[in-house]
């Protein structure tokens, strides 16, 4: 007995002893793919700018799975960093608002409309066909500073809540003096909309300026006449201005499509990507869709609210994109309110910020990076630890040059099981079989107490 004993405790050791086995050192093979690095000077630092491979092809959203190796196979001390500017808050401007209304008159070959306000101002406007124009308002920018206006990014229109559903499309031109007139935007869209409980509200006019567009001191919003609501109440109108920043450069990333019917639409991508923004635009040209949203951040979740959102293509203007400030997305779910889309879903990307990768050049060349390690665990440092902030020399880091991807480990390295996994199924096993065995140590206990009290004589 005391034998079997010793031997089942010897088995039993050795088993605990097997879960709690050290692994190797790393080795770039641990990793699924890799991309030399070509490094010509002799500096103590190098970046590059990480490849698109890497984005879609990384175990890990955060990118802890990134390492670089020197001809040695070991691993060099490197930073990640994106580069960024102190935001400048936006500011938002209520605008003058003069209702206009408007008489035609023929001027030489062509037709103009003249606008005039209960207060006495008066605006004449060519007209390019014979189409009337609808509600014209004449919209007064305040000053930022003497004889300096804010460049506006958009307007919000405030209204009272009509109990029909509508939409319409408006125009926007802009002068500095009221005599002359030049279009800022045409056929931007406007609605709101009821399904149920729900409230699809889109108030606002993107206005695209670029460098050249002078800041504008007069805007006049002009409503088409065919389908502007005639009870529209509006109630004010605000100016936006964007808040500056510098224009962070962002990587675009394409989902698979997958279509569920006429009016939904599911798109994923391979992995989990911390998104700052999602462009939708309809397939066809000249279309508003509106849309409510959906998203999850894995496969394995439920799928989340996102929004409502009206997306168009009306010429040469888009709708905005629905920025997420680096929201772990896998997959977006669209669904038409009360509309179809005809032929094709729309068109969805998603965008997720530029990273670079700066390395110490210990060793010798030439250096590796890899990504792609299920097991890896964050060993980035911050860039004012690697390189501290007085040098300033990560301004002017020479870049590394970029060869051609390789297989190194395969895509089984996307989903390999860490140590510690490996060693809690290991255990829990060990649990089981010692479960298993204990109870059928009690089965083959109690079968032979049972036979001895069958052969005690009576």
């Amino acid at each position: 007995m005391k034998s079997k004993l010793s031997h089942w405790w010897l088995m039993t050791t050795l088993c605990l002893f097997a879960s709690a086995a050290v692994h190797a050192a790393e080795a770039p093979k641990d990793y699924a793919y890799g991309l030399p690095l070509i490094t010509q000077a002799s500096k103590p630092f190098f970046q590059v700018e990480l490849p698109g491979d890497v984005y879609e092809q990384a175990a890990w959203p955060d990118m802890r799975d990134l390492r670089v190796f020197n001809s040695q196979g070991v691993t060099v001390p490197f930073a990640l960093y994106s580069s960024e500017n102190d935001e400048t808050p936006g500011k938002t401007w209520p605008l003058r608002v003069f209702v206009m209304n408007n008489t035609h008159a023929e001027a030489g070959d062509r037709t103009q409309v003249t606008l005039k306000s209960a207060s006495g101002i008066e605006v004449t406007l060519p007209v390019e066909d014979e189409k009337p124009l609808g509600r014209s308002l004449l919209l007064e920018v305040p000053e930022e500073g003497e004889g300096f206006y804010p460049r506006l990014s958009g307007l919000q229109l405030t209204w009272a809540r009509l109990p029909q559903n509508w939409q319409t499309r408006v125009s926007v031109l802009y002068s500095q003096d009221l005599k002359s007139w030049s279009e800022l935007i045409s056929d931007a869209p406007l609605m709101d909309l009821t399904s149920g409980s729900d409230r699809l509200l889109l108030n606002t006019v993107d206005l695209h300026y670029d460098r050249h567009t002078p800041r504008s001191r007069y805007l006049m919003l002009v409503f088409k006449d065919d389908a502007q609501p005639a009870n529209l109440d509006l109630s004010a109108i605000t100016g936006i201005e964007q808040p500056t920043r510098r224009t962070q450069k962002s990587i675009t990333l394409a989902p698979s499509v997958k279509s569920i019917s006429d009016r939904e639409a599911e798109y994923s991508w391979s992995s989990p990507q911390p998104l700052s923004q999602v462009r939708i635009t309809p397939a066809q040209s000249n279309t508003v869709i509106p849309l409510s949203i959906e998203y999850r951040s894995s496969a394995q979740d439920a799928w989340q609210p996102l929004g409502k959102q009206a997306v168009y293509s009306l010429g040469d203007n888009v709708s905005a994109p629905l920025t997420l400030q680096g929201q772990l997305i896998q997959a977006i779910r669209l669904k038409g309110i009360n509309q179809q889309w005809s032929g094709l879903p729309p068109l969805v990307s998603g965008e997720r910020e530029v990273r670079k990768l700066v390395f110490n050049a210990q060793g010798s060349a030439p250096f590796m990076l890899v990504w792609g390690n299920k097991t890896a665990t964050a060993q980035a440092l911050s860039l004012d630890v690697l390189i501290p902030p007085e040098t300033n020399q990560w301004l002017v880091l020479p870049d590394a040059g970029k060869t051609v991807v390789q297989t190194l480990g395969g895509r089984e390295r996307l989903t390999a099981t860490t140590e510690a996994e490996k060693s809690g199924l290991w255990q829990k096993g060990l649990l089981w079989a010692l479960l298993i065995i204990g109870a059928g140590g009690l089965v083959v206990l109690a079968l032979k107490v049972w036979r001895e009290v069958q052969h005690q004589p009576k």
